[in-house]
């Protein structure tokens, strides 16, 4: 039965979707913004996680 859960790259921290038992898993899967492998205990799909909003980052006071 396939599984997810929601997490930061150890690496660069960007949000992922660790999608555990489905077609295309590996044990040495890479994230898919610095494409470092990630260490995981059970057979892994990452993809990035854009399900929810970024930050909101301003621009800086022209002050």
């Amino acid at each position: 039965m396939a599984s997810a859960w929601f997490g930061p790259c150890p690496h660069c921290n960007i949000s992922l979707s660790y999608l555990q038992g489905v077609t295309g898993s590996t044990m040495t899967p890479q994230c898919p913004g610095c494409h470092q492998v990630v260490t995981v205990p059970r057979a892994t799909l990452l993809m990035a996680d854009h399900s929810r909003p970024a930050p909101l980052l301003r621009p800086p006071d022209p002050r």
